[in-house]
């Protein structure tokens, strides 16, 4: 199984997945380990984006669209991060990556409690509304009736 996780120094998770500077990917079964670069985080530096000047819904800049098919194109498993907004948990799903929030910061650790099946937290997503940016369906917003 391939693990991600958003670092800035590959050794810690990141307090954001849209400010990590990367994604550290581990397979748990081979060890193998590479790393990605985030394209969000390049985004906002090379476009010199201040996100305090940005609107409250436009802080994200599609992190939620853009890192799903990035880590599914990398064969990534599961997410785990510190948090994951709802349209992140959506195309997650979408992509078939499964999210974990943890509260730990050293990705070892977690490694050890993903083996020993502990300490797992699987976000939920709210099912009476949904909403969110799919590469095959375009974007969503509405409620189930």
């Amino acid at each position: 199984m391939r693990v991600a996780f958003p670092t800035n120094n590959q050794k810690t998770i990141a307090n954001h997945i849209r400010l990590a500077k990367g994604f550290l990917i581990i397979d748990t079964n081979t060890g193998e380990k590479f790393y990605i670069e985030n394209p969000v985080l390049k985004k906002i530096h090379e476009e010199n984006i201040n996100l305090k000047d940005l609107p409250e819904g436009q802080r994200g800049l599609g992190t939620g669209r853009v890192i799903p098919p990035l880590l599914a194109e990398a064969g990534v498993d599961m997410l785990i991060a510190r948090d994951f907004g709802e349209g992140m948990l959506r195309n997650l799903a979408y992509e078939g990556i499964e999210a974990i929030e943890t509260d730990e910061k050293e990705i070892d650790t977690v490694l050890n409690q993903l083996k020993e099946n502990i300490n797992l937290k699987r976000p939920t997503i709210n099912e009476d509304e949904f909403y969110g940016y799919g590469r095959r369906m375009g974007f969503r917003y509405g409620r189930r009736f």
